[in-house]
């Protein structure tokens, strides 16, 4: 696993968010579909939050350069939001109540995903190329963190 792995694994997430999506288009969801498509994706996400963490976070983190250590701070300090957020979509949207209202959890999953597109788009502008830079041996100007 390198690196630019990463950047493969939120594609496959894309693609996974997609398939969930065509999954929960359908009148009425296909919840056997559903829930093995979201069991793939909590899998996948793991897997690559892990491989992220190592790769990234922990150099980051490491670094003597302060705004590879704020880029950290700001990985975690959105990865625990994004979390909080997930655990609580998980929680409102079981089986029961994705069949009782299945417009207003298609709504919800689509904010969801909104927000992994741009935790993506702004890790793959700033914190990988940052990791990058710092496994490569390259030292750039400081710079605000965005």
């Amino acid at each position: 696993m390198t690196l630019q792995d990463l950047y493969e694994d939120h594609r496959t997430l894309a693609a996974i968010g997609e398939r969930l999506i065509a999954i929960i288009s359908c009148e009425p969801p296909q919840m056997q579909a559903l829930v093995a498509v979201r069991h793939e994706m909590a899998q996948a996400v793991a897997r690559h939050l892990g491989n992220e963490a190592r790769l990234a976070l922990t150099p980051l983190g490491a670094s003597s350069d302060p705004y590879d250590r704020a880029l950290a701070r700001r990985y975690t300090g959105d990865l625990l939001s994004m979390r909080q957020s997930s655990s609580a979509h998980f929680g409102k949207w079981t089986p029961e109540s994705i069949l009782a209202d299945p417009r207003e959890y298609r709504l919800a999953v689509r904010a969801q995903l909104r927000m992994v597109a741009a935790r993506r788009a702004w890790e793959e502008s700033e914190f990988l190329p940052a990791a990058e830079r710092l496994a490569s041996g390259q030292r750039t100007p400081m710079r605000k963190v965005g």
